[in-house]
């Protein structure tokens, strides 16, 4: 029982007690009763039905910038919350905010809240949000991660989109083989074996793999889908993703343009974990599970435990040989001048522009020779349908 003039006075006077109530009754005038919520640590709370969780990049991007922009207007942070979550259509996200604006409400900080909702928000996220809170600048921050963000989406939507064309074109030519051996062939070379005559190398070879597609189509799905299972299960092995992972540095042309990418990913996270207020040992442990790469993630590793031991960070990466010399030499002269922070931004910069530059150059290349294997395919086809033609002609002239 509360002595209370009004239910939202007594209200007023529960949550300045930390406590929150569900429901407020009235009994007599100025006397109210209620049902007090238990406060979040005890885990009783209402829980929303479980609905898949799916966040696209671009919102997770969105919704940092306008939190940003909120709290920069000095807007309190369970208010910019409030707005941000009557914008936002996502229902898992929705969900996710709510329940950390209750958190934030019961007394936790903005990263101990998104620290529960690992799957949304990242380690680089909830400690950059910590290093703002503690710092006094959760507005910078915030800007800070949404550039992040918006940088690796605007990034990867140009690698899509210069890609989009090569891989439509290759879909539409498998499509486009597959159909002509299956049908078109069959009933050619069905009049070949009428004509009983002998038959050109070409010919036979295109009839073998017609046959084969025909009646072996289930033998070679089987197969396919056998190898991505095998390999999937190779890659969940550390032994596996390591070899993967050094591999793909090491591939042809893609090889150096997968490098770049991996390499403004660890320059720019590490940069901005520095600009965050982070310490460099605790800024290198989030950069090497953001780096994506089990094969530089151990360099990392092991230069955190030489930077413990009062060795540079340069010097360490330099003997790994895991990293390009002009980055290594860009790193070392942001630590002599005590700009690391602005240097690594701007080699993530420097190779965020040769990554579009190569991809650009990549499907340039990758459009011709994907016409000119189309082409020569055709062409076999053709070539060995016409010679039977050619024979009987002659037999027939």
């Amino acid at each position: 029982m509360l002595d209370a003039e009004s239910p939202r006075l007594a209200r007023a006077k529960l949550r300045a007690e930390g406590l929150y109530p569900v429901e407020i009754q009235s009994v007599s005038s100025g006397t109210a009763t209620l049902e007090l919520e238990e406060p979040l640590a005890h885990g009783r709370r209402f829980s929303f039905p479980t609905i898949p969780r799916r966040v696209k990049p671009h919102e997770r991007a969105a919704l940092t910038r306008q939190l940003a922009t909120l709290v920069g207007a000095g807007i309190p942070l369970v208010g910019a919350l409030d707005t941000v979550i009557g914008q936002v259509r996502n229902r898992s996200l929705r969900r996710a905010l709510v329940e950390i604006r209750e958190e934030v409400m019961a007394g936790s900080s903005l990263a101990e809240a998104m620290g529960k909702h690992g799957w949304l928000f990242s380690d680089l996220y909830v400690n950059m949000v910590h290093a703002g809170e503690s710092s006094g600048a959760l507005e910078t921050v915030l800007h800070r991660l949404a550039d992040l963000m918006e940088r690796g989406v605007r990034l990867r939507n140009r690698i899509q989109a210069a890609l989009f064309y090569p891989i439509a074109m290759m879909a539409i030519g498998i499509v486009v083989l597959v159909f002509l051996l299956t049908y078109v062939v069959p009933i050619v070379t069905r009049l070949f074996a009428e004509a009983k005559q002998r038959l050109p190398g070409p010919t036979l070879l295109l009839i073998g793999m017609s046959d084969f597609l025909v009646h072996w189509w289930w033998a070679i799905l089987i197969g396919v889908v056998a190898l991505l299972l095998l390999g999937k299960r190779l890659l969940a092995t550390p032994m596996g993703r390591l070899w993967w992972d050094r591999t793909k540095l090491r591939l042809p042309l893609i090889g150096s343009l997968y490098e770049g990418i991996v390499t403004a990913r660890f320059a720019r996270t590490l940069g901005v974990l520095l600009q965050g207020g982070l310490p460099l040992t605790s800024a290198l442990s989030i950069v090497q599970h953001v780096v994506n790469n089990s094969f530089l993630a151990k360099h990392v590793e092991k230069a955190i435990q030489d930077v413990n031991e009062g060795e540079d960070l340069t010097v360490s990466l330099e003997r790994s040989k895991s990293f390009d010399p002009m980055v290594i030499q860009m790193m070392a002269a942001g630590e002599r001048s005590g700009t690391i922070e602005e240097m690594l931004i701007r080699i993530a910069e420097a190779y965020e522009e040769e990554v579009e530059t190569k991809v650009a150059a990549l499907t340039s290349l990758l459009e011709p020779f994907l016409i000119l294997v189309m082409g020569l395919m055709v062409g076999f086809i053709v070539l060995s349908i016409l010679l039977p033609i050619l024979q009987m002609s002659r037999l027939l002239g």
